[in-house]
């Protein structure tokens, strides 16, 4: 199941860019964040609300400004067409202890909506859970 959810999360850098709405409503963040699916770390680097890099290969100790970390089983969930309640945002996952969120929580908040936005995109940009 984790290459699957890896390959999905991997599947959002051209859906997320062509979304205008979304591109719009990120386009004052510029940030790098690091998403763990399961066992599986990205660096997903974002400016102006656009993915310019997503990708798998990049240093253990990488800064970023936020790291989101979650169980495969959380990913799954999360993306599935119709979510259960409490698996439906990060934010409930978090408070089930299946995610952690950690970083510079004003660029968090800040820009909230578009995050959760971005890391629910695999839910919407292809295969169904």
């Amino acid at each position: 199941m984790g290459e699957s959810l890896a390959r999905r999360f991997e599947s959002i850098v051209d859906c997320v860019n062509s979304s205008a709405s979304l591109v719009h409503r990120g386009r004052t963040l510029t940030a790098s964040l690091i998403v763990t699916i399961g066992a599986t770390r990205f660096l997903v680097r974002i400016d102006g609300g656009r993915i310019v890099e997503l990708t798998r290969q990049f240093p253990l100790f990488r800064e970023s400004d936020l790291c989101i970390q979650g169980t495969e089983q959380a990913w799954h969930c999360l993306w599935k067409k119709v979510p259960e309640p409490g698996w439906h945002d990060i934010l409930a996952l978090h408070k089930r202890g299946e995610m952690r969120i950690e970083g510079n929580t004003r660029i968090f908040f800040a820009h909230l909506q578009y995050i959760k936005d971005l890391l629910e995109m695999p839910r919407h940009a292809g295969a169904s859970a």
